[in-house]
């Protein structure tokens, strides 16, 4: 028998299509491969996640143990500006030259000691090595290259002593045939003839620029006068045949006062104007300086020092405990912000301790010391050293903290003298082997030192914030020297 399938009309039922088949398969694997890429992209979330965020905490991995470890980075800052840094050899950075920028980040560094080189064309370079710690910022903020060539000018000649005044606005020397000013600003020589068979001894600077305390020899005979450097006039300084002066400052901006030790001990403040009426300001004083309107004074054994202000008349007693060893030979000096400082006759360094009032003792076989012009440094040196303490904590890098002290160099051969380089009060010119020097105060790792000029009879040396120029005396012959490219 023959089967029929027999189809009604109407009916719903039918045969599964091929076409069907298709759809329902596109079906399923639409599913199937949003779950693929679903858990794929889960797997790369899961896997990259932590990594971007180990990233963003300043997580690394160190290859060497394969493990994350926290970095640090090195923040460089240097004068002039627009150098290369290289690190480990190997070039990290270049800085902008505009004005206004402030450094450059050295970031993601793992825990180490780095090389760190700073290069700039015309420059002597510049290198340390710098340690680096999880998580923290190495800085090395007061950075400042030498330039290759530097331009000595010569001033003058024959001169046989020269003086810088506090301001650092002008300069006085001394030649032959009298004084001279030198006008930093302008830079306007000023020259002051001596008078006939007039020889210029000693010359200092007054209260300001205005004046000058001159100690001479005319016809065999001692002279001290007050010099007015805008109008010419010599203020004679009358002494007495018994009472002289063996030391002399002029105190009062614009006005011919003085204050003289003389050689009975008495302590005189006199107006030239009026000079035979001397006010005593005290009796059995041994020594004294004058700073600004105030006069810093030593009594003969026992030594007291006290302190006088000069317009209001009020008198403070520094010290309670007597001083040793202090004489007419012995060296006062003061900062602008009133730190005191004594060099005594044994040559021995004293720092005043408000707190204590009393003297503290800093070093031995002192030469000469300055106080840096920012107030937070005292430096010295002897005959073969340089040290620097501390007057006030230093919050960047490297910290010191107020009492520390720090040897900066020490050389073979005799160190002749010192002064700051006041543009960042972080270096220190010095006169040592004929040449002079400088060098920082970052001692990490080394201090970098470069030669600036060749001194090879170094007697002064003084630096001008004024002009940014260092002034010498070398021998006879006046010289300054910029570490400014002009």
């Amino acid at each position: 028998m023959t089967a029929y399938h027999v189809v009604h009309a109407g009916s719903n039922s039918s045969p599964l299509s091929f076409g069907s088949c298709s759809v329902w398969y596109d079906y399923v694997m639409t599913i199937l491969r949003r779950k693929l890429y679903f858990y794929f992209l889960l797997a790369i979330f899961l896997i990259v996640s932590p990594a971007v965020i180990a990233y963003s905490q300043g997580y690394t991995l160190d290859l060497t143990t394969f493990s994350l470890v926290k970095t640090g980075g090195v923040f460089i800052s240097t004068t002039p500006k627009g150098v290369i840094i290289r690190v480990n050899n190997k070039l990290a950075a270049t800085t902008s030259s505009l004005p206004l920028t402030q450094g450059k980040l050295i970031a993601r560094l793992l825990p180490n000691e780095y090389a760190v080189a700073i290069e700039k064309s015309g420059y002597f370079p510049w290198d340390k090595k710098l340690s680096v710690e999880p998580q923290l910022v190495t800085e090395a903020r007061n950075i400042f290259l030498v330039p290759q060539e530097r331009k000595i000018q010569t001033i003058e000649t024959e001169v046989s002593d020269m003086i810088m005044s506090d301001s650092n606005a002008a300069i006085a020397y001394i030649k032959e045939n009298g004084i001279a000013i030198l006008d930093v600003a302008s830079p306007k020589i000023i020259p002051l003839a001596a008078q006939e068979d007039e020889r210029i001894g000693k010359v200092r600077f007054g209260a300001d620029e205005n004046y000058l305390v001159v100690e001479s020899l005319q016809k065999n005979k001692s002279r001290k006068y007050l010099f007015n450097i805008a109008s010419r006039e010599r203020t004679e300084i009358i002494e007495d045949e018994v009472e002289r002066y063996v030391k002399i400052r002029q105190y009062s901006k614009e006005e011919p006062k003085i204050i003289a030790l003389s050689t009975t001990n008495t302590l005189y403040a006199i107006d030239l104007r009026v000079p035979h009426e001397k006010a005593i300001i005290a009796d059995n004083i041994i020594n004294f300086e004058t700073f600004g309107n105030k006069a810093v004074y030593a009594t003969t054994a026992p030594t007291i020092l006290y302190e006088k202000d000069l317009l209001s008349g009020k008198t403070n007693q520094i010290i309670e405990t007597p001083l040793d060893y202090f004489d007419t030979g012995s060296r006062i000096i003061r900062s602008a912000a009133g730190h005191i400082a004594i060099i005594d006759s044994g040559n021995a360094l004293y720092l005043y301790d408000g707190n204590q009032l009393a003297f503290k003792h800093i070093a031995d076989n002192v030469i000469a010391t300055a106080f840096s012009d920012d107030n937070k440094k005292l430096a010295w040196h002897n005959k073969n050293e340089i040290y620097v303490y501390y007057l006030k904590d230093v919050l960047i890098q490297p910290k010191r903290n107020v009492g520390d002290t720090e040897l900066i160099t020490r050389l073979s051969r005799p160190i002749t003298g010192i002064t700051w380089f006041s543009y960042d009060n972080e270096h220190i010119f010095f006169t040592a082997e004929k040449k002079i020097r400088i060098i920082e105060l970052d001692g990490r790792d080394h201090r970098n030192m470069y030669d600036i000029a060749d001194a090879p009879q170094a007697l002064r040396m003084s630096y001008s914030s004024y002009d940014d120029y260092l002034y010498f005396l070398d021998g006879t012959t006046l010289k300054k020297v910029s570490l400014f490219k002009l």
